[in-house]
């Protein structure tokens, strides 16, 4: 995953070139790559559901782009001949290698280009002193109340940071990845009740330290 943003405020410009120049170019190019993502940000809901209480930390980013390769050589390879022009565009990148899991996978039909709805990415700061065993299984038990209890999502897949590529970026351990159906499903079915949210906050208590700045993304699934 490469989290970027744009140079001097070129935000509209680099989105459209991420989907319509940069993606066709890595899959007419190399035949490695399984699968690829871009998403484009939107600007951020508001009022927010959860609450505007958090402490964030990051920067808000203009593209999340999403490669499924074998290997991060393979991912290497294929982004070599546009690394220069991708560092001549943008002023931040963060680099991570995944490995994830749907707790909700994608519906039948919620296909398009964009998809339809609303994405939403989050960088989560876990606990130093917990093992990434028990991380993982604590993630996994809170994925069976958040499917529960965000009653308006599409999808939900949690995608584990196994190394970060990139030196100086967030040592975040996870990122989240929602995606409702429209606006509407975010605003106002994020928690099915009062007594839902509690307990969503209760249970990332456990393992959850901090975030990064959540990131509202229009998806475009390439391949």
């Amino acid at each position: 995953m490469i989290q970027a943003c744009a140079r001097d405020g070129r935000g509209d410009e680099f989105k459209d070139w991420c989907v319509d120049t940069l993606g066709p170019a890595l899959l007419a190019g190399d035949s490695t790559i399984d699968g690829l993502i871009v998403n484009q940000a939107m600007p951020v809901l508001a009022p927010q559901p959860y609450g505007g209480g958090e402490a964030l930390d990051g920067d808000a980013f203009d593209v999340v782009l999403q490669l499924w390769t074998a290997s991060v050589d393979d991912a290497v390879r294929a982004l070599r001949p546009h690394a220069a022009e991708l560092a001549a565009r943008t002023c931040l990148q963060h680099v991570y290698r995944l490995s994830g899991t749907e707790s909700l996978p994608r519906p039948d039909g919620f296909r398009g280009t964009p998809t339809p709805g609303i994405k939403l990415i989050r960088g989560l700061f876990l606990f130093d002193d917990l093992p990434d065993a028990a991380a993982q299984r604590l993630w996994a038990h809170h994925a069976e109340l958040a499917v529960k209890v965000h009653v308006g999502l599409a999808r939900y897949a949690r995608h584990w940071v196994d190394e970060v590529l990139t030196p100086g970026s967030p040592r975040i351990r996870g990122l989240s990845d929602l995606h409702f159906p429209d606006e509407e499903a975010m605003r106002d079915r994020y928690f099915d009740s009062p007594r839902g949210r509690d307990e969503i906050w209760h249970d990332i208590g456990h393992f959850i330290c901090g975030g990064t700045q959540r990131f509202y993304g229009r998806e475009f699934v390439l391949r």
